[in-house]
């Protein structure tokens, strides 16, 4: 039996009881079932049995895995390359709307469509990226480097950064507080940390419950709600100034959910629930299928 990744203390509050919130399988890879579990105390939901670090890599070696294929086959994939042109404006804007320097650092940097766009918009930009596929791909189409975890953790890369961001990226991470020492040291006082991650709060989560794409075991450890990952930076030395929905989403989730089950049709219900969604999050941020968090440092 493969040994798995050992969770002995919540991260956000550091309470040692769990209680069994959810079986959910790989749909994209390997179908083995993967147990999520709860905090008692917090309510934080983390990947029980999710693999050692060193075993990961054969979870991520999937064509369909986007961020590191760029992959455009298929209804989904097309949608999702669609989606991600509008989303770099609506990044850009939120960023722009922080009015800080220009000197960013993007974690899980993937193909590089992101760096490459602020890059044209006049930000001095650096990559960190795990996936070799994924550098060479920045490197073939944008001509940017990026560089490798190991760098970033070893303290090789620049500090002073105006803003760090990590696009459905800190999920992934299981040197969480090696990560958030390092964010910390490598932003400008004034700086701020930009994590968008899914929300399994949501009222797209709830309706999908183990089909929810964004579970997306076992390459996602850990499975924030607003107010988990409030407590959880706040632990760490950072404070929550603003939030913002990922209106695109819901739509791309509920897809992405639906595509997994075996009576799968696309539109009209697919469409459907997924502005049903999207109408939640409207109402309620606190529900929307993925959300964008704006930290500062404490100071």
């Amino acid at each position: 039996m493969k040994e798995s990744y050992s969770i002995n203390r919540c991260p956000v509050c550091g309470h040692s009881s769990f209680k069994h919130f959810l079986n959910v399988p790989d749909w994209l890879v390997s179908k083995e079932i993967f147990e999520l579990q709860q905090c008692e105390q917090c309510q934080f939901v983390f990947t029980a049995n999710a693999p050692l670090e060193k075993d990961a890599g054969p979870y991520y070696n999937s064509e369909e895995y986007v961020e590191h294929s760029d992959t455009s086959s298929g209804l989904i994939y097309s949608v999702y390359h669609v989606a991600r042109r509008a989303m770099l404006h609506y990044k850009y804007m939120k960023i722009k709307r922080l009015h800080v320097g220009k000197k960013l650092l993007d974690v899980g940097s993937g193909s590089g469509y992101f760096m490459n766009f602020m890059k044209k918009k006049g930000y001095d930009v650096t990559g960190v990226e795990i996936s070799e596929k994924a550098i060479a791909l920045c490197k073939k189409n944008f001509g940017i480097k990026a560089h490798s975890p190991s760098e970033f953790l070893e303290e090789k890369l620049d500090t002073d950064y105006d803003i760090i961001s990590l696009w459905h990226v800190f999920e992934h991470v299981y040197s969480y507080d090696a990560y958030f020492e390092l964010f910390s040291k490598s932003l400008n006082n004034n700086g701020y940390l930009i994590l968008a991650l899914p929300n399994c709060d949501s009222q797209d989560a709830r309706m999908n419950k183990s089909y929810w794409g964004a579970y997306d075991t076992p390459r996602h450890i850990w499975h924030f709600t607003s107010k988990t990952i409030e407590l959880f930076a706040m632990g760490r030395g950072f404070k929550m100034i603003k939030k913002h929905r990922m209106p695109l989403d819901p739509f791309f989730n509920v897809m992405v959910s639906d595509s997994y089950k075996d009576k799968f049709t696309f539109l009209p219900l697919t469409l459907l629930k997924g502005l049903y969604s999207y109408i939640i999050s409207l109402l309620n941020i606190e529900k929307s299928s993925s959300i964008i968090y704006i930290f500062q440092k404490n100071t």
